[in-house]
């Protein structure tokens, strides 16, 4: 078994802009698996939190979004005074969806595509999942396991996949990342100057594939193991004198590097 063990690609929102991409990455999914045309997330004092609007819009989708913005004070006064949970309005030029998300937001999906009321069913039901996981990332709860049992399967699914979404989105933005990027060149460097260059990679390879996984996803632990490796490897070819002195060296750079705030 690597000694890393098993890697959680996943990650939480910890920054405004992390909260702000998963909520128009969630309008988006709901709007494109749903074949909607527009999708928005409003405050019930008009404020627009999130959208997912596509950048060329025909004139019908103009029109049904103008309309939207004429009807827009009477929308927040039905869900602030009289608790409006969902709505199904439909117009000549298209239909729209409006769904409550929490006591001061809701959700705005608009259509031009002609849609059978009797044929909704699967549309709402997505669009009621979407309100809960909005409302999720909204009010900034975390997305742990024992959070997500507590949703039905539908909206925890949801909410890991956008945990993994945004892993992938904004990982090597993370402070995790930037360190072991500085370690790794930290320790290419100094064992490339006591090794030279041919041993170097075969040094490096076996060490990472020995820890089981790769530069990105490294731990302080993983370092630990890392470095225990290429010392070992180093012993071998350049003596007692010069691998201890390395391990010293290096052990203390990690502790610098892994411990700080920065």
């Amino acid at each position: 078994m690597p000694y890393a063990g098993q890697i959680d690609k996943t990650m939480e929102a910890g920054t405004a802009g992390h909260l702000k991409l998963l909520l128009e990455t969630e309008l988006k999914r709901c709007r494109e698996e749903n074949g909607l045309d527009i999708a928005m997330f409003l405050g019930v004092d008009g404020r627009i939190f999130a959208s997912s609007i596509p950048n060329i819009l025909d004139p019908r989708e103009y029109r049904l979004l103008n309309l939207l913005k004429g009807n827009l004070s009477h929308i927040c006064n039905q869900l602030s005074g009289q608790n409006m949970m969902m709505s199904v309005q439909q117009f000549e030029a298209g239909t729209v969806v409006i769904s409550g998300v929490g006591d001061r937001a809701f959700l705005v999906f608009l259509t031009t595509k002609s849609v059978e009321l009797t044929k909704m069913q699967g549309i709402l039901s997505n669009v009621a999942k979407t309100s809960i996981v909005v409302r999720h990332i909204f009010e900034s709860k975390s997305i742990t396991p024992e959070v997500l049992e507590s949703y039905d399967e539908a909206v925890a699914t949801e909410l890991k996949k956008l945990t993994r979404i945004l892993f992938k989105e904004k990982f090597e933005e993370t402070k995790g990342f930037r360190k072991n990027k500085e370690v790794e060149a930290y320790l290419r460097g100094r064992l490339g100057a006591l090794a030279g260059p041919g041993p170097l990679e075969e040094i490096l390879t076996i060490a990472f594939n020995e820890v089981g996984t790769s530069m990105a996803y490294m731990t302080p632990a993983h370092w630990d193991r890392f470095v225990a490796l290429v010392i070992e490897r180093l012993r071998e070819l350049k003596g007692d004198v010069v691998a201890d002195r390395a391990d010293r060296e290096w052990r203390a750079y990690l502790k610098g590097v892994l411990s700080s705030f920065v």
